[in-house]
Order: C-alpha cells, then sequence, then structure tokens
C-alpha cells in the first residue's frame, strides 16, 4: 500500500551545536521572561516568540537570561563581540518541531566566552 502522508516536520536543533534541546517552558522569576524558554548544553539560551510577531521582546529576554537577569549588563554586550545570536523558524511549540506551516521563532544568544571564542 502506498504511503500517502510525508512527515515533513524536521528535529528542532540548536542553530550553534546542531543537538537537540529540551521543549522551551515557561520562566519564572524576572518580570521581563514572558515567553516560554530554555538552554542548550553548548550554552546557548533561547526564547520562544510563537507568532514571529514580538522579536524585539523575545530576543531581550533570551539576552537577558544569558546575562543572568542583570539588565546593565545585558545592554553592555555587543553582538559579534560578546555574544553570537542564531534563529529556529517556523518552530511548532506543541509538536516540539520545525513544521512548515507554524511561526513561531526560537531566537539563541550564546555567550562567546562559554562557546570558547
Amino acid at each position: 500500500m502506498p504511503k500517502l502522508f510525508r512527515d515533513r516536520t524536521l528535529p528542532a536543533r540548536c542553530p550553534f551545536c546542531r543537538a537537540e534541546f529540551q521543549r522551551p517552558v515557561e520562566v519564572e522569576g524576572d518580570q521581563w521572561y514572558d515567553f516560554a524558554a530554555g538552554s542548550c548544553r553548548c550554552g546557548a539560551v533561547f526564547a520562544h516568540d510563537p507568532t514571529a510577531r514580538n522579536g524585539g521582546a523575545v530576543f531581550l529576554q533570551a539576552l537577558l537570561m544569558v546575562a543572568d537577569g542583570d539588565m546593565d549588563r545585558a545592554m553592555g554586550l555587543a553582538e559579534g563581540v560578546d555574544y553570537d545570536v542564531g534563529y529556529v523558524p517556523k518552530y511548532n511549540l506543541e509538536l516540539h518541531r520545525l513544521e512548515p506551516n507554524s511561526f513561531g521563532t526560537l531566537y539563541f544568544v550564546r555567550l562567546r566566552a562559554l562557546a570558547g571564542d
């Protein structure tokens, strides 16, 4: 019997180390943590934008998370010098996979000091 349905989803992987990571979860604590988030074993942290319309706020949350909640430190970091950024578009939180019709985006931030650069 022919296969009529082909799974078009892909596993979600870290843009830095290509490892699979745990599903984002709600973050407790700071008033700036409004989005589900998590971390990868390579030291990157990420936050989930479910609509792909809150990029600035989601990126700020990821930056704050990598700076341990210190806003002054987060604002003093420079992309390409202190940290690197990666994005995983088309993320479906329910499936924890990349799915062509999904709008979610994961914003990753990894400090260069943790990356060994």
